[in-house]
């Protein structure tokens, strides 16, 4: 029988592109409080699978359960639950970074504006428009985001792709304390982030 329960769950998950498989009968289980780093060179399929996972997706064959069952009839109960990060920000970029977290926050779970501008050192960046800012500032800006939606699972893609070590270490904070108030952090990237306790899941 196959593994559905705990919070986010799959199975025997099968996907190509084009002629070529990126993975086949590929299954994990994950709960609140866990972190899980996913690993695999490019291409492999790690920005397929969190998409997938964000029921952005559908894989070919194999099932994804939230809750403990099929994605499909939980759909919206789980969208409403899951944030997920990739290089297209879910931002706007004529609007400053100041209007792109309070538009965040008035759409999610109503956080602090001020607040996320201090813990992501994103206050003197306040009033310039997202698309003068460099890579790395764009990427805190989409942290915000999804600290701003208040969502009790994170999936992430490459989130420490333009930050600096000090920024890596306060996005790695910002993890463990999500997992520590019983969220779910599912990321993809090349290096380990500073985390203990980590799951590591290698893709194929």
């Amino acid at each position: 029988m196959p593994e559905k329960h705990g919070l986010l769950a799959f199975n025997d998950l099968y996907l190509r592109r084009g002629e070529r498989e990126l993975y086949g009968g590929l299954g994990g289980r994950f709960d609140s409080g866990d972190i899980c780093w996913l690993r695999g060179e490019n291409g492999r399929g790690k920005t397929t699978l969190l998409r997938i996972l964000a029921g952005l997706i559908t894989p070919e064959s194999g099932q994804v359960y939230w809750r403990g069952r099929e994605f499909a009839a939980r759909l919206d109960e789980a969208r409403q639950a899951i944030s997920f990060l990739d290089e297209r920000l879910g931002l706007c970029r004529d609007l400053t970074v100041e209007q792109n977290l309070r538009f965040a926050c008035a759409a999610g779970a109503g956080g602090d504006v001020a607040t996320l501008l201090e813990d992501l050192a994103l206050a003197p960046l306040a009033q310039r428009p997202l698309r003068q800012l460099s890579t790395g500032q764009r990427k805190r800006v989409g942290l915000g985001r999804i600290l701003a939606e208040g969502s009790l699972v994170w999936l992430l893609d490459e989130p420490a792709n333009g930050l600096d070590a000090g920024n890596r270490t306060r996005l790695a904070d910002l993890i463990r304390k999500h997992a520590a108030a019983g969220g779910l952090c599912l990321y993809a990237s090349h290096e380990p982030l500073p985390l203990d306790g980590v799951i590591e899941m290698e893709l194929p």
